[in-house]
């Protein structure tokens, strides 16, 4: 398989055995963050200030990958929809166009900015720089409203009373303008894993790890492997020689879908050994019938270290 720089969710269970339940465990324990690809999106770039306050550095175009909140994360997660207006974009390289001047009429602080500070990107330190989707400047709904009702009574030729002190003191404490964006919309085949996450997680190894030189394919032998202890160990035979690369883990879940198939469609338990997987423990049988001790799962996996070593005695698996 290729090396990738970053994995779609439906891709984990295959290359890491990792299900859709492990990947929300490690959100849920802040171990892995998900990743988004972006394109040609406007952002106002900055810091947040004590009190959750956004300083403004430059209105920036962008397009690459972008991390959320973790809160945005589990919504999706568990929704299989979010949508987004705050970010950490990824790859600094990719930030273009970027513009110091104030962008907005109204003066800081407002809203959207406590206040503008200009700063190139190249001075910002963070590996991961905040940034909020460019806003669109429109009128406040409470001003609309008002001019709405003011105009409809006009229409109609009513007489207006002039405000009293109170009024007057609460239109001068609605803003003349609010900020307003639509936020981008993420569903879970949006979901980008970066190998780095991965790799941080200690589920992949990282690139640099890796040898460069080419190495020759596994191969399983022709000869039939010296050592056999039982039934199952043929069963395990099979089970490795299919898929040389999977671990304990992988290995027990494709024996709980083996279990699930009728007994005539079983691929690798040819003998039906197989009697009931739970969590913890198989139980089976060999193949005259006769129920044998229930295997744990660190038995299983010294198992497979057996068989990996028999079946590959000069492949580091």
């Amino acid at each position: 398989m290729i090396e990738k720089e970053y994995y779609r969710l439906d891709e984990l269970e295959k290359r890491f055995d990792l299900s859709f339940s492990d990947v929300l465990y490690l959100v849920e324990n802040s171990k892995l963050d998900l990743a988004f690809r972006l394109a040609d999106n406007k952002f106002i770039i900055g810091g947040w200030a004590k009190g959750n306050s956004f300083i403004g550095y430059a209105s920036v175009k962008y397009s690459g990958f972008a991390s959320i909140t973790q809160k945005d994360q589990l919504i999706l997660l568990s929704k299989h929809k979010t949508n987004c207006k705050y970010f950490w974009l990824l790859n600094k390289d990719k930030i273009v166009s970027a513009n110091y001047d104030y962008p907005f009429e109204s003066k800081t602080p407002n809203a959207f900015l406590h206040t503008w500070q200009p700063k190139q990107p190249s001075d910002i330190n963070w590996d991961k720089i905040p940034a909020k989707l460019f806003p669109k400047e429109q009128e406040h709904t409470l001003h609309s409203f008002k001019n709405a009702m003011t105009n409809t009574f006009k229409a109609l030729g009513a007489e207006q009373s002039k405000p009293n002190e109170y009024e007057k003191e609460f239109d001068a404490r609605i803003p003349k303008v609010q900020f307003y964006s639509e936020g981008i919309n993420f569903e879970l085949a949006d979901i980008c894993i970066l190998h780095s996450e991965l790799v941080k997680a200690g589920i992949a190894e990282s690139k640099k790890n890796i040898p460069q030189e080419i190495t020759p394919p596994l191969t399983i032998p022709n000869q039939t492997p010296k050592t056999r202890s039982d039934d199952f160990y043929d069963l395990l035979i099979r089970l490795v020689g299919a898929e040389p690369e999977l671990t304990a883990k992988g290995y027990w879940r494709n024996l709980e879908r083996e279990l699930d198939d009728l007994q005539e469609y079983r691929v690798f338990d040819k003998h039906n050994l197989l009697i009931e997987i739970s969590a913890t423990h198989i139980n089976w049988k060999d193949r005259s019938g006769k129920p044998k001790k229930p295997m744990s799962f660190s038995s299983f996996s010294n198992r497979l270290t057996k068989v990996r070593k028999e079946l590959f005695p000069n492949n580091n698996i």
